[in-house]
Order: structure tokens, then sequence, then C-alpha cells
């Protein structure tokens, strides 16, 4: 996916491939003097497995464009990316999924006591990163606390996933879903620019409007992910498609099929007869997806508009690379195919 700026064309995702490689540096090193071996592996077994590394590049990127210091929120981003690894060892024990990104779960390779050790080493080692930062010492409380609230709020986004799982979906509005994954997963997005902007000595308008570009990314992002979940392949995944029915998940798209299919229309008995179903057969996954395609265009609608406000947000910042970068970002989280 390209953008062009000044008759250049920038290809952003091979920037962020470049950008990732950059970051998966420092992350190892970051990582690389545990004592304990088990630990160690457990730890470092999905950083190393890779990934976007959207958090950490949405840091730099952002210090860059608002006062030209990206390689000083390096350390800041990884923070926040150790931060997102540590969830997602504690989601994968609590959901029992046994695999992430293709590979085996923590808690399956290893065993669930030692996946919730390595998940509050890398939430400690994420802080003590983050305190590294080089920015003014007066800019460092500001940093941790940011991150710290960041990580109250993706725990109550956690819970309240959970909690989703046993009220009835009719009862649930979209509302109640956007609350949740701006708390799971917009949350870090924001943490990620707005502590760019800080380190970058960015105005307080520019602070202010570089969190609202990340909020809107990261709900758009999340969109696109349960947009993905259902639509996608599992190789590409590196999960089951459609395990978001199976597991009972309140996304847009069951919430807004439950909310405007009749009650006897027979796509909404597919639905229901799937959703939350743990024994629910390949067959009735399929038939569920296929029943809901209207709901699913409306996520994609969503999160298009989402990433619409993003690039309005932008407006704050000056043309250059950076900027364009950034626009181009936003596409590639809502129109990615992984």
């Amino acid at each position: 996916m390209g953008i062009v700026s000044g008759g250049i064309k920038m290809d952003v995702s091979n920037e962020i491939a470049a950008r990732a490689k950059i970051i998966n540096k420092h992350i190892e090193s970051y990582l690389s003097d545990v004592d304990n071996k088990k630990l160690g592996e457990a730890m470092r077994h999905y950083p190393s497995a890779g990934g976007k590394r959207m958090r950490p590049i949405l840091a730099q990127v952002v210090a860059e464009a608002v006062g030209k210091a990206g390689d000083k929120a390096i350390p800041f981003g990884c923070g926040i990316e150790l931060i997102h690894n540590f969830t997602l060892v504690h989601d994968d024990v609590m959901d029992n999924d046994m695999v992430r990104r293709g590979i085996p779960a923590v808690h399956a390779l290893f065993d669930v006591p030692t996946a919730i050790i390595a998940g509050d080493a890398l939430f400690a080692r994420a802080f003590e990163v983050i305190a590294n930062t080089d920015v003014d010492p007066s800019k460092c409380p500001t940093l941790l606390k940011l991150a710290a609230r960041s990580v109250y709020l993706v725990a109550e986004g956690q819970q309240d996933d959970m909690d989703f799982e046993n009220i009835p979906a009719e009862e649930l509005k979209e509302e109640d879903y956007l609350k949740m994954v701006w708390k799971k997963t917009a949350v870090l997005f924001e943490c990620a620019a707005e502590g760019g902007a800080i380190i970058g000595q960015g105005s307080q308008e520019q602070i202010e409007k570089m969190r609202e570009y990340a909020h809107m990314l990261g709900i758009g992002f999340q969109i696109w992910d349960d947009v993905l979940a259902l639509t996608g392949n599992e190789k590409s995944l590196g999960k089951p498609v459609g395990n978001d029915i199976r597991n009972g998940k309140r996304t847009i798209i069951a919430l807004h099929a439950l909310h405007t299919l009749d009650a006897d229309d027979p796509r909404k008995k597919t639905l229901l007869a799937a959703l939350g179903n743990a024994d629910a057969t390949e067959e009735q996954i399929k038939a569920a997806i296929d029943a809901i395609q209207d709901s699913i265009e409306y996520a994609k609608d969503a999160s298009a508009q989402c990433a619409k406000k993003a690039k309005e947000s932008l407006s704050c910042i000056n043309d250059g690379p950076e900027k364009e970068f950034l626009i181009g970002l936003v596409d590639f989280a809502v129109g990615r195919s992984v």
C-alpha cells in the first residue's frame, strides 16, 4: 500500500517492516539479561515471533513529526510494546487460547504458572525501559503515569470483555463495545502517540490531536480485526477463522446482527446457534458468518469512518514524510489482510 509525498512514493508496509527490524533489535536487548532460562524463553516467546510493532513505530514517528526526536522515543515505544505483549500472554491464559500468531501460546508451550510469571516480568521490564527514556527529567513521571494509567484501562477493558460474554448480547449496545475496545486496544495506541508527542516536545494542541488520531486509529484497527477474524484465513490469522463466534465475543459485528435481524429471521437463528457454542461445528460457524454478511459490511464502513476521523486529526503537524506515513498507517491498519 503506497502513499505519495512530493512525487515520491512511500510504501507504508515496507516502511513498517524496516522500522520494525530496528525496534526488534531494541526489544531483544531489553529481554536478553534474564537469569532464569525458562522464564527468559517464556518472556521472549511472543516478542521474538515478530509483529507489526505499530505502537513503538507510532511513538517514534510522532516524536519525529513534532520535534525531530524519533530515536529518543524508541525506548518508550518499546516499553509500550512489552506491555502489549504482557497483556497477550495473560489474555491467552484467561481465554484458554492455545495458539497465538501461528505459534503455541506461552501457557501451552510452557505452563500456566510460567505464563503468568512471564507476563508479570514483561510488565515490570516495560516500566524499567520507559524510565530510561532520554527525556527531560521533569517529563519522565508524566510518561510513567501515562503508561500506568493505560495499563489500568487495558485491565478494565479485558474485564469488560470477559463480563460481556455472560451478558445476553441483546442487552449490550454498540456504545458498550466501543468503550470496551477503547480500553482494551485503542488506549495503548493513544499512549504511544501521546508519549511520542511529549518526547518530541510538541505543543499542547499537538499532544491532544495525536492522542485523538491514535484513538480513532486504535478503534478502527480493532473493528477491522473483528472483520478479519471472520473473513481471513487461518494461516494468515494464526488462529481458526470464526473463533470470535465460537467464543461468544460481543463484537460490533455480532451486536449489529443481533440488533438488526428480526427474531424470526433464520439468519439470526443461525447466528445464535453458533454464538458462544464451544461445540459448534465448522459448518455451523461458516453458516453463521454467511448469515451476517450485512453486519460485516457495516463494520467495514465503521472502520472507514474511524480512518477518516484519524486523518483529520493530523492537521496539527506540518506536511512531510512523517505526516504522509501516519496517513498511510491508518489505511494500512484498516485495510490490512492480516
